[in-house]
């Protein structure tokens, strides 16, 4: 039998399991506190003879707008500006783009162009652009042209700010600018990818963690999103500004159903059919927006505010039931956790409310915080929560262990009871007499009542049937031991039909024995007792009857019948069949055992 932990092993390995939580929380505030206080401080004495030339913004710039027919909203503009004394040594011009086709000419010479791959069939987009065109000394006193080509008409407006100067210094700038989001963003996926990876451990384990996964997935999304939605990112990636682009639209699309899907665990029932007819939904819009742009038809920037609309739809519906349950069931909504919540959907909400205010939400770090505060907080509780489940289900297990123990032992206890004592004890006594006068006999005596032990001890260490094969061979040897005991009384005949069906175990010894103790042996009589299978259209037929002195059936139901009601009560529980009993004083006992054809693959 498998040992399982027991309740005190499950509490100390909880114990253990929060210590370690709590330690690594306090390892890595201090580590944050570590890295900020190295972040302000001067950590060296540096003396720089010459220092990296720093950059400047470009101020006289003439802008003209431009009707232009084959531009993917009709206009394009124009921005010139010369370069007489901006040109003091090597530089580069950089500016900033956002779905913005570009070219770039040098007195009338295009020297840079940035629009979509003549591959690129999906998408009119170029995404976000960092444009790095170096000058040198020599270009002093000619005329740039940079023509900028809007891809959506949100964009026609948007401001172009031209920077010259050193590369590492526009890098180093725009780095401290989008740090925080950066650092941030990364421990919401790091996060995520944690609670994902316990989440799959709890489910091989076959534990719950369905909930944690959702929770993960969500982390993870968000974080990609606020990744991707920097000025710094393309830097990263500057040959996959689109690849960029479509991985933090596509988290922001479908972050809301893993949230939601979380949340509704929380919820009351009909708020749950609420949230999944809302996943449903969002689901179904986000495949139709997905399909559009893969096939050319609708960018995903064109139908942005259509995923504004479903997350929006998305937070009433869980601030609703939110409501609803405060209302209605105070007692079933933990207030931190509904608190939480509201948190993490307002942190989405100021997201959005951000990008119709100024055009885009990077940079704004509440929803950032709001996330990793919902999601830090919510997760590690819930891996406590699957702690402590799983403590209740080693418990459950040891009670389950115990309570098999003890059934085990109860069965065993009922099996041997159909040896009877006296019987074994006047087995013995016979050998002992067949020692003096036949020690032959006493031997194959010895011989077979050891069989008959071995069989009886095997019989009990099976679980569920048995060959109806095993049951007659045990019931030869007990017959024979009884013929040894009184010779020439009981006579023995089989009628053997059917063999080929599984019964309960010890079901025909006992109505036998009964049919030779009280049909025969205790009334002086000579007999036979007679055994029949047989197989019929609904199962199986097993008959034991004798011709001995009979009985009133209903005698059936005093204690000393312990025996046959045992029989009765494991035939119906184990195999759904019956026993029956015909008998009258003076005309012998018939016993009749029908077991249905469904029970023989049990």
């Amino acid at each position: 039998m498998p040992e399982f932990d027991t309740k005190e092993k499950c509490e100390k390995r909880m114990n253990l399991s929060r210590i370690a939580i709590l330690l690594s929380l306090t390892a890595g505030v201090v580590l944050v506190a570590l890295l900020v206080a190295l972040g302000v401080t001067d950590n060296a004495d540096v003396q720089q003879i010459r220092a990296d030339s720093g950059f400047e913004r470009l101020e006289n710039i003439s802008c003209r707008e431009i009707e232009d027919e084959n531009a993917p909203i009709g206009t394009r503009k124009e921005y010139t500006f010369s370069l007489n004394e901006i040109l003091k040594n090597d530089i580069h011009l950089a500016f900033y783009t956002v779905h913005q086709y570009v070219d770039v000419y040098l007195d009338g010479q295009e020297i840079y162009s940035l629009k979509p791959a003549e591959k690129n069939r999906i998408s009119k987009t170029v995404g976000s652009n960092w444009v790095m065109i170096p000058l040198f000394r020599e270009d002093a006193g000619k005329e740039i042209r940079v023509v900028i080509t809007p891809v959506y008409e949100s964009f026609r407006n948007r401001e172009v700010e031209y920077l010259v100067g050193s590369p590492l210094a526009i890098y180093k700038d725009r780095l401290s600018r989008d740090l925080p989001q950066l650092i941030l963003g990364a421990m919401v996926v790091f996060v995520g990818i944690i609670f994902v990876c316990v989440a799959g451990y709890c489910m091989l384990k076959k534990q719950r963690g369905k909930g944690l996964v959702n929770l993960g997935l969500f982390s993870v999304m968000m974080g990609l999103w606020r990744l991707t939605d920097t000025r710094f990112t393309p830097f990263i990636l500057p040959e996959k500004p689109v690849f960029l682009f479509y991985v933090s639209v596509t988290m922001l699309m479908i972050g809301m159903i893993p949230l939601i899907r979380w949340m509704e665990e929380s919820y009351h029932e009909n708020g749950r059919r609420i949230l999944d007819g809302y996943c449903i939904g969002a689901s179904g819009i986000c495949l139709i927006q997905l399909l559009l742009q893969l096939f050319g038809g609708v960018d995903l920037r064109d139908t942005l505010s259509v995923t504004h609309i479903v997350i929006a739809v998305g937070i009433i519906a869980a601030v609703g039931n939110a409501l609803f349950i405060h209302i209605k069931y105070p007692q079933k909504q933990k207030r931190v956790g509904k608190k939480l919540h509201l948190i993490c959907l307002a942190g989405v909400m100021a997201d959005i409310i951000a990008f119709y205010i100024k055009g885009n939400s990077s940079g704004l770090l509440f929803s950032l915080l709001a996330f990793l505060l919902y999601i830090v907080s919510i997760g590690i509780a819930t891996m406590f929560q699957y702690g402590e489940q799983e403590m209740k289900l080693a418990e459950k297990d040891r009670q389950l262990a115990e309570k098999e123990r003890k059934l085990t032992e109860r069965r065993i206890s009922a099996m041997m009871s159909q040896i009877r004592t006296h019987f074994i004890f006047n087995v013995l006594t016979a050998i002992s007499g067949f020692c003096k006068y036949d020690p032959q006999k006493a031997d194959e005596t010895l011989i077979l009542f050891a069989r008959y032990l071995r069989r009886n001890l095997k019989i009990i260490e099976e679980e569920g049937l048995i060959d109806f094969a095993k049951e007659l061979e045990q019931l030869e040897d007990y017959v024979a031991l009884e013929q040894i005991r009184f010779p020439d009384m009981i006579q023995f005949e089989e009628e053997i039909g059917e063999t080929n069906f599984r019964i309960p175990p010890l079901t025909v010894q006992p109505i036998v024995e009964n049919a030779i103790k009280h049909g025969l042996v205790e009334h002086g009589r000579s007999g036979t007792v007679r055994l029949c299978t047989m197989c019929s259209e609904t199962g199986n037929v097993l008959i034991v009857e004798d011709d001995g002195a009979g009985f009133v059936p209903e005698e059936c139901e005093k204690e000393d019948s312990v025996g046959i009601r045992n029989v009765r009560y494991r035939l119906e529980s184990m195999v759904n069949g019956s026993l029956t009993i015909e008998s009258s004083p003076g005309n012998g006992t018939k016993v009749t055992i029908r077991i249905p054809k469904q029970a023989e693959n049990k």
